[in-house]
């Protein structure tokens, strides 16, 4: 049997129209043979329907190459009513070959290993061990999440974003109802005010940081200061190279970034010259530091309760250095763009955290100088007592 060359293609028909319904061309050793409509308006959703024929091509192909008889009536070529079907005739199972699409699905649109990691911990909590695609219906969606109705609204908001886009993979990998998404219950994260520290306090924390070598203490030092001033993510800050410090500039790379983008931060000189009088015991500035979060957050606690000052974790430093930005500059764009904050996400923050001040001033401008207001003053003049 010789190898097929088939080619898919998502497109728009009639968009100068006002039909933006997206169509698959099919091409045959480069020739078009066939154009189906596939019914949807989701860009994402096309492309996952080529894709999910050109996989199947691939696989045909390989199978000849391993000298074995593929199955014709597998492969979707002329036939538009194949063309059109999506899904799979066999039982797909959740955790098994849906899930192992799925982490290469968020691989492949550029996902963070951590964030694909905590998509794919989450639905292996979430849906049974034997659950299958053809199970995911509102009604087995709202048992699943019931489970979780002690637990914090935080984490039953992140199960329920894990399921609406598990589901969306499914709508476009496995033909799922699409409609489907929008019945998943959502969970409302409730509002927690959360502290601050100064910088006095956050001077008396680090210095209060002791491990059994001194060492390993000057590094833990220098790694919670630049927490302290440059305000970075834990994560990333624990990945910088000797390389990303230039002078008095530190360059946070876009692998390491929540954000996925290069940020170049201008830093304290003081910092600076903490960070290179470290020891250069590998290509990382605090490569002695331990991999896990756990050790990190565990010597801050000592430190902390050594210090006796309020109660804090590690991101309360960039929460801390964010205000202190803030306040200084009173430029909400300025600050977002040092920290690398989303607009929406850092709007809602800074103007939270100073609610309460800017009203208090409001109220002192307002009645400073008003002589009708009484006052008790007025009362101990007039009997004498003042």
């Amino acid at each position: 049997m010789n190898l097929i060359k088939i080619s898919y293609k998502p497109y728009q028909k009639n968009k100068n129209r006002g039909d933006d319904t997206y169509w698959c061309r099919v091409r045959e050793s480069g020739k078009p043979v066939l154009d189906v409509n596939l019914h949807t308006k989701s860009k994402a959703q096309a492309e996952a329907f080529c894709l999910l024929r050109t996989r199947e091509v691939e696989l045909y192909n390989a199978q000849i190459l391993a000298n074995e008889e593929p199955d014709p009536s597998k492969l979707l070529r002329r036939d538009s009513k194949l063309i059109a079907q999506k899904g799979t005739s066999k039982p797909v199972s959740v955790q098994g070959e849906a899930l192992a699409e799925w982490e290469l699905e968020l691989r492949r649109t550029g996902h963070r290993e951590k964030s694909i990691a905590v998509y794919t911990r989450a639905l292996s909590v979430i849906a049974p061990k034997d659950a299958l695609v053809t199970d995911m219906t509102e009604d087995n969606f709202r048992k699943w999440l019931t489970k979780f109705d002690s637990l914090s609204s935080s984490t039953r908001k992140n199960y329920s974003v894990t399921l609406r886009e598990f589901t969306k993979f499914c709508s476009a990998r496995y033909g799922l109802d699409y409609r489907l998404i929008d019945r998943i219950p959502r969970t409302k994260v409730q509002h927690v005010e959360k502290g601050f520290w100064t910088m006095p306090q956050m001077a008396a924390i680090i210095n209060a940081v002791q491990c059994k070598d001194e060492e390993q203490t000057e590094v833990y030092k220098a790694f919670f200061w630049t927490l302290a001033t440059v305000g970075s993510r834990c994560s990333e800050t624990r990945e910088l190279l000797w390389s990303d410090l230039v002078g008095n500039v530190i360059t946070f790379r876009a692998e390491n970034n929540k954000t996925n983008t290069t940020r170049r931060c201008p830093i304290d000189w003081r910092i600076a010259q903490m960070l290179n009088r470290l020891p250069r015991t590998s290509e990382y500035i605090f490569g002695s530091l331990p991999p896990s979060q756990a050790s990190w957050h565990h010597v801050l606690q000592r430190a902390i309760k050594a210090s006796n000052m309020p109660k804090g974790n590690l991101h309360q430093f960039r929460r801390s250095v964010s205000m202190m930005m803030y306040k200084a500059s009173a430029d909400i764009k300025l600050t977002a763009q040092y920290l690398c904050h989303g607009e929406t996400t850092a709007l809602r923050f800074y103007q939270a955290a100073r609610q309460t001040e800017e009203l208090k001033s409001l109220v002192d401008k307002t009645y400073e100088h008003e002589v009708l207001i009484p006052s008790t003053i007025d009362d101990l003049i007039k009997n004498g007592l003042w």
